[in-house]
């Protein structure tokens, strides 16, 4: 057996998952898929099926690795980890809300917007505070919250080009710190769509994270307006129907692994805000029962915990221990 690992934009990520592999026993291959070689970097490799990683670094970044992932596992008949689909709807909040919204999940109420007029015409009877989020975007970098229709139409007005001049059009340009300087973020623009949701009142976000048959939970707390990048976590039991609701979602997308992010409101309701087949695992444990660390696993038709350290190399070793385990099932 013999996994080949793509070559992403973040060598930090190429480097976890190379170390998971040697910690694990297993022959890999780092292959390059960002090379102008890449169909033959991938025939050449020898491997039975590859690792992907995703990024969120540039729109441009994102549809590269979308593309090849594309070719490698639809046309070329690879298989590979996370999924095809998993990766496509990560970091694309378009295809996230489409996706949830077909499928009859809880989202947070969303509409895209593609036309500068029905985006204005929805500002007229909406109800305030809006959320207006950029398609890429992590951590609530480009999330902003939206108190009035003349805000609204303001930044429609730099989102959509003006009639007979879409030539012009620079989009929707944020900013972004670098050692304390505020720098504009020039790599990805927002340009024709408005991704716009319902404001929602919430406590705190739930981090829910299905790997393999392993399940995490842990709360995400408030800094400010937002969850979303605060640091701040809440070490606390996550509710069984959350853990079914994560359960549900990846049977019903045949996905090997994701992170959902769920908010619970004032009122105790529960909406989707964003599903991640590639998330952030710095802690060694990502989720802590009376201060043990460990995971769930589903056992006839209940939670069962197990103690231990499962998210080591950035949760890495986890799914390339499923990956292999996938791919022995497969090739019997």
């Amino acid at each position: 057996m013999k996994i080949g690992i793509f070559k992403g934009f973040s060598s930090a990520q190429t480097k976890l998952a190379a170390d998971a592999c040697k910690d694990l026993g297993i022959e890999y291959e780092i292959v390059d898929i960002l090379s102008s070689n890449w169909i033959d970097n991938i025939k050449h490799s020898g491997c039975d099926g590859f690792y992907c990683i995703s990024t969120c670094a540039s729109i441009e970044k994102k549809q590269i690795l979308d593309e090849r992932y594309f070719f490698v596992s639809q046309l070329m008949g690879y298989p590979i980890y996370p999924s095809y689909l998993g990766l496509f709807i990560h970091e694309n909040k378009r295809n996230m809300a489409a996706w949830l919204e077909y499928n009859n999940y809880a989202l947070t109420p969303t509409k895209v917007f593609t036309d500068k007029n029905e985006a204005y015409s929805y500002f007229d009877k909406c109800a305030y505070p809006l959320v207006f989020k950029a398609n890429l975007g992590s951590a609530a970098s480009k999330v902003r919250i939206i108190r009035t229709r003349a805000q609204a139409r303001r930044f429609t007005r730099h989102v959509f080009p003006k009639d007979g001049i879409a030539l012009l059009n620079v989009g929707k340009i944020y900013s972004t710190k670098t050692h304390g300087i505020k720098i504009p973020d020039l790599s990805s623009p927002q340009k024709d769509y408005l991704i716009v949701q319902e404001y929602k009142d919430i406590i705190h976000e739930w981090r829910i994270i299905k790997i393999g048959d392993s399940y995490f939970g842990h709360q995400k707390l408030l800094k400010g307006n937002f969850a979303s990048g605060s640091g701040r976590v809440g070490w606390v039991t996550p509710p069984g129907e959350l853990l079914l609701l994560v359960k549900d979602i990846c049977e019903k997308g045949k996905f090997p692994c994701m992170d959902v992010d769920i908010f619970e409101t004032r009122d105790h309701q529960y909406f989707i805000n964003e599903l991640q087949t590639s998330f952030g695992s710095y802690a060694d444990s990502q989720m802590y029962i009376d201060g043990k660390p460990g995971r769930y696993k589903y056992v006839n038709g209940e939670f069962v915990f197990e103690e231990g350290f499962f998210n080591t190399f950035g949760s890495s070793r986890l799914k390339l221990e499923h990956f292999v385990n996938i791919l022995k099932k497969t090739t019997k």
